[in-house]
């Protein structure tokens, strides 16, 4: 499974967009903010500013689905998440963050909205 993520991130467009060199980019950011009055230990999978100047946060989903639309699993689990990703914005003190997204790499699967 591992290496089914790892070789699709390298072989599939989206992937090495999100892992390939970009502005202002960290992987693996942690931070500590307090959030709701309790401290939380944060780890942002990936930010970075793109090419056309928006700034990105996206959340790596090793997870895979079996059986039929994909599609619909892929927007269930954009609906799930989408609460993790404001944090992750909030917590790293980034209100200059414009979208936020999910990457599904043993799927090849990806989900982005506006951060607003």
């Amino acid at each position: 499974r591992v290496v089914k993520a790892l070789s699709h991130a390298v072989t599939d467009s989206r992937g090495r967009w999100l892992l390939g060199p970009q502005q202002e980019a960290r992987s693996e950011h942690r931070i500590t903010a307090l959030l709701d009055g309790a401290r939380k230990d944060l780890v942002i999978d990936r930010s970075f500013r793109a090419s056309d100047g928006k700034y990105w946060i996206v959340d790596y989903k090793t997870g895979s689905h079996e059986g039929a639309d994909v599609e619909n699993f892929l927007d269930r689990e954009r609906e799930r998440y989408q609460p993790q990703l404001v944090r992750y914005a909030q917590a790293a003190n980034e209100p200059r963050a414009d979208r936020l997204g999910l990457y599904f790499p043993v799927l090849q699967g990806w989900r982005e909205w506006d951060a607003n």
